[in-house]
């Protein structure tokens, strides 16, 4: 129903409500669409929450060898299924899991932010606008709610056509080149990707035949790890993470994400920034971590941990330079995966929980951004940040505070959401690289830096007008602050009070890090036997390791 319902309500705006021209009417239905898809989202949540806690109370799995990303509450029917030639049938399905269920939260929250915000900004076609807002929702939510390699396919190359209208149809300058250039760059990286899933599917077929259900090749990955080798994962590994990393925008591969930023409109660029670029980090957990892990624990901390370190450092220093406050938050954003990047290769519970927390708190937080910064520019007729002049916290105090606000809980601030995660991430890199560790922590000070300047700038000092023409409005009304003041209780809620929001993700983090404890532990082994007995207690070692 989550997907279903984003779709048809997508389709029935374009091709029946927009045509028409009614502004009210397709209000009404882009409201309703999104409001109930949220509503299912908090009831499956709830659901998953529920579960989880029984899982927690006994300890984990109990089958060592059952999937390391829980999927308990599933959709198999049998009318999802292809019969394949040469492969027999292969059944498709749907699944929620905890860190599925944030995803998927953190889309249906998001999609109603856009909506809401697009209906005063998107003065032109808004049933239109509205409609591919739905359309990019159904295949995100297919990407986290899939539980097989077809349905999550689909669903990963399927946002990118809402994508390309949303740009091109409603973006500035260049929108159309920009648009163009984002879908050719990210089909780049589909067609590699798409090989690399067909190998992850032939290479495991040999235990009880093909399959695409995730939990099964996870399962089978587990089994046939103590005669894995290195170099059958490699080439599989590298085509993944070549597709991925064209999503989430890793370096060097992040060449798309500044220009596209500034080119769409700023409710697109919320959703882009808050969960499009979360596709790649979500599928790290779904499809690397479990099913290649000679080949994440020999090159994730190594390259893809080195990557993370250096976008911190990179996209901080990027948005210091920046006049263009779409900029400026582009490189941030940048920055901050950088954070999420480095918990993931950590390998360890701890970092795993905070990358899969700092996705979530990222989201919320960026997409609240993007979306006050159009409001800015929409207020002072300009991006440019030296045009828009100072003092408008005294022009626009709600502004000015909501601002503030999410300036610091960016900029990663004890109290609030992204603290959290970004503390874990590094935390648990000190661990297992501590330079990688130390080079990260590096990236709090800049972000603290450029929040700061931007702050000064722009919120304090004498005010002045903007040099620039054809701003409008006055300060935040009760529709634009009212959500965005929701988020900022959301952030306010979970930096002071983490642990429910970590529960859901826990059960990930521990049953994936189980994995590479093992992994460090066949290592460590031969070394723990060269000290004598009275200095080393068994398992000392490894257990220090782990944690």
């Amino acid at each position: 129903m989550m997907i279903l319902l984003p779709l048809l309500g997508g389709i029935f705006l374009l091709c029946w409500i927009a045509p028409q021209g009614d502004h009210k009417q397709s209000r009404f239905v882009a409201f309703a669409i999104a409001a109930m898809t949220l509503a299912l989202g908090l009831m499956m949540t709830y659901d998953v929450v529920t579960q989880l806690a029984t899982y927690s109370q006994q300890g984990g799995l109990a089958d060592p060898v059952t999937w390391p990303v829980l999927a308990e509450l599933r959709y198999m029917p049998s009318w999802l299924a292809v019969d394949l030639p040469g492969a027999g049938r292969m059944q498709l399905a749907l699944g929620v899991e905890g860190l599925g269920a944030a995803m998927a939260l953190l889309t249906t929250i998001v999609v109603m932010l856009v909506i809401w915000m697009a209906e005063g900004s998107v003065r032109q076609r808004f049933g239109q606008y509205a409609g591919w807002i739905l359309l990019a929702e159904a295949g995100l939510l297919t990407v986290f709610l899939s539980m097989d390699l077809v349905l999550f396919y689909i669903g990963f190359e399927l946002t990118l056509i809402p994508l390309l209208f949303l740009i091109s149809g409603w973006g500035g300058e260049d929108a159309g080149r920009v648009a163009k250039r984002f879908v050719l760059y990210t089909l780049a990286g589909g067609m590699p990707m798409l090989v690399g899933l067909i190998g992850l599917v032939i290479k495991y077929s040999g235990q009880g035949g093909p399959t695409v259900l995730m939990e099964e090749l996870s399962r089978r990955a587990l089994v046939a790890l103590p005669t894995e080798t290195l170099a059958g994962q490699t080439w599989i590994f590298a085509l993944l993470v070549f597709g991925l990393g064209i999503k989430m925008a890793l370096l060097p591969l992040h060449t798309w994400l500044p220009e596209t930023y500034r080119a769409a409109h700023p409710t697109t660029t919320a959703l882009l920034a808050a969960v499009v670029v979360k596709l790649g980090l979500f599928d790290f957990f779904r499809l690397l971590l479990p099913m290649l892990p000679l080949a994440c624990r020999e090159y994730g901390p190594a390259v893809l941990g080195t990557l993370g370190a250096i976008a911190i450092v990179y996209g901080a220093l990027a948005a210091l330079a920046q006049t263009d406050l779409r900029l400026l938050l582009a490189y941030s954003s940048l920055s901050h995966v950088g954070f999420i990047t480095l918990g993931i290769f950590s390998l360890s519970e701890e970092g795993l929980a905070g990358a899969a927390l700092q996705m979530f708190n990222h989201g919320i937080t960026t997409a609240a951004m993007f979306l006050l910064a159009g409001i800015i520019i929409d207020r002072r007729g300009t991006a440019s940040i030296p045009e828009m002049g100072h003092g408008l916290s005294s022009v626009y105090p709600k502004l000015g505070v909501l601002m503030l606000f999410f300036l610091f809980a960016g900029a990663g601030m004890p109290g609030l959401n992204n603290f959290i995660g970004e503390l874990l991430a590094l935390a648990a890199m000190m661990v297992r690289n501590p330079l990688l560790a130390v080079i990260g922590s590096s990236g709090v000070l800049f972000g603290a830096w450029y929040s700061l300047k931007l702050a000064r700038e722009l919120l304090f000092g004498p005010v002045e007008k903007s040099s620039a023409k054809g701003g409008h409005g006055g300060d935040l009304t009760a529709k634009e602050w009212v959500p965005l003041g929701l988020v900022a209780g959301m952030c306010l809620w979970i930096g002071c009070y983490p642990q429910p929001a970590m529960s859901l993700v826990d059960l990930d983090a521990r049953e994936l890090a189980k994995i590479y404890a093992d992994l460090d532990r066949q290592v460590l082994a031969p070394v723990a036997n060269q000290v004598p007995a009275d200095v080393l207690e068994p398992n000392t070692l490894v257990d220090r390791r782990s944690r």
